[in-house]
């Protein structure tokens, strides 16, 4: 149906929704069985809109609003199957076993590998659709981190830039601390299970440089430090080389004044005095309350408006 009328706005936008309402209030009750049918369904959908806007260039606003329609009901589409991997109330299934599981998460990374490409960044300038992105990609990482470290490196690629846009561009609290939340659920897991190897590891590290300039040039509110700092405390854990070279150009940048250069060394010192760089939860928080009295510290000379 999506592809014969895939000219016509209104019935594309009411085939999306009878999707989107069927994966909300009926999947739960699928059996595997039914659920992989509606997995391949949903993907099918996709792949059928995605195929139809390559090439299409949006040059009206109602054209452009109408792909903004679309894109948030394929996004909830996404959220919502992704409900059935922790709310599941089907009967057990009696037919014969059917092969390699398919989970909820692996069908929206791979639909959300779809969907991407069409996620301009004029696109996402549509809070509703900015903040759907950001709730889905955060959702899936919080459930599955292992996952999204095994996934296709231009979708990890892709990922990583739209957390870019989330932190210095959209101007949005919520926005901001849903990268946030996503950058510390990836990097828990990256530090406790020790990998470097995964193709994002290298694209995550201009984070930890990203958020100590973000901090300390004042460009976020106040009400964001606790939750920055969180996720700079994670980024230190990952990268604790990148971390030293950063603390020591921030040192050497105060050599004019041997005063303030020894204040930012102690400062810097007492930062993570007694707190192991093992991104547990309780050295979370005790970096977090240091990291206040390094701010109250450093304020009057190291923050650059």
């Amino acid at each position: 149906l999506l592809a014969l009328y895939h000219h016509y706005s209104i019935i594309v936008e009411l085939i999306l929704e009878l999707y989107c309402e069927t994966a909300k209030r009926i999947l739960c009750y699928f059996t595997a069985a039914e659920s992989r049918v509606l997995y391949e369904s949903s993907l099918s959908l996709i792949r059928t809109y995605a195929d139809h806007q390559v090439g299409k260039r949006t040059v009206d606003k109602e054209a452009e609003e109408e792909q903004y329609r679309d894109l948030l009901l394929l996004m909830e589409l996404l959220t919502n199957l992704l409900s059935k991997d922790f709310i599941d109330l089907s009967p057990p299934d009696s037919g014969p076993e059917s092969g390699e599981t398919v989970t909820a998460a692996d069908v929206c990374l791979y639909g959300l590998n779809i969907i991407m490409p069409l996620m301009s960044a004029e696109l996402l300038k549509f809070p509703n659709l900015c903040l759907q992105y950001f709730k889905t990609i955060t959702f899936v990482c919080e459930i599955y981190p292992e996952k999204v470290t095994t996934l296709n490196p231009e979708l990890q690629k892709n990922l990583v830039a739209s957390l870019e846009l989330g932190l210095t561009s959209i101007g949005v609290d919520t926005v901001y601390t849903l990268c946030c939340d996503f950058i510390q659920v990836l990097g828990c897991y990256m530090v406790r299970q020790k990998i470097q190897s995964s193709p994002i590891y290298e694209p995550m590290r201009p984070f930890l440089k990203l958020l100590l300039d973000l901090i300390l040039s004042q460009k976020i509110n106040s009400e964001l430090i606790p939750h920055s700092s969180a996720t700079l405390y994670v980024l230190i854990c990952l990268f604790q080389d990148t971390y030293h070279q950063l603390v020591e150009l921030l040192i050497q940048s105060q050599a004019h004044d041997e005063t303030n250069k020894q204040r930012l060394v102690e400062a810097f010192t007492q930062l993570t005095h007694n707190i192991p760089l093992s991104a547990e939860r309780i050295h979370r928080i005790r970096f977090r309350d240091n990291f206040d009295k390094f701010i109250v510290n450093v304020r009057g000379f190291l923050f650059v408006k």
